[in-house]
């Protein structure tokens, strides 16, 4: 997954969100130590990215910053970019496709 120089922030938001919702495979994505492979690792990490959205939504009502981001939405709509494109590009469209619609 690449996050660029000007996408540091959405990396330590979603890697704040990766260490909270205790989810290891995004937290390796995010960090470049693992790629998926599999159309489950693709699921979860669709599923995950909601589950962020979900948390961020509160945090954000809430007056929560990360990392001194507190502009959550912002920072997350830049992720779900990376995201949606990283999964489509390993060959997985149809899994962000269905868990985007179950979720989104």
């Amino acid at each position: 997954m690449n996050f660029n120089e000007f996408d540091q922030p959405a990396k330590a938001i979603t890697q704040h969100y990766a260490n909270r919702l205790n989810n290891e495979l995004a937290a390796k994505l995010i960090t470049g130590e693992v790629n998926i492979s599999s159309k489950d690792d693709a699921e979860d990490l669709a599923f995950f990215f909601w589950a962020m959205v979900d948390e961020a939504v509160d945090d954000e009502e809430n007056n929560f910053a990360i990392d001194g981001y507190s502009d959550l939405q912002s920072w997350l709509e830049k992720a779900m970019h990376i995201f949606s494109s990283y999964i489509k590009n390993q060959g997985f469209a149809d899994q962000w496709r269905e868990v985007s619609h179950k979720c989104g």
